[in-house]
């Protein structure tokens, strides 16, 4: 599911730099993905740079 959502974070940031409206159903599905509860309220465009941010964080290990 991870990478789906980093492909509509992607198509949804697209779609906004090229001036076209997101279509409903794609700007619903990323709000239902928001990484918290309080990010649904952002707009498109931070909710889908938040997903890109955390997909490229290097992934943190505590194996100590």
């Amino acid at each position: 599911m991870e990478a789906e959502r980093v492909d509509l974070a992607r198509r949804v940031i697209a779609t906004l730099a090229s001036g076209q409206p997101v279509p409903v159903l794609e700007a619903l599905q990323l709000r239902n993905w928001a990484l918290r509860p309080e990010d649904s309220l952002l707009s498109l465009k931070e909710i889908a740079r938040r997903i890109l941010v955390e997909e490229d964080a290097p992934r943190s290990t505590n194996n100590k």
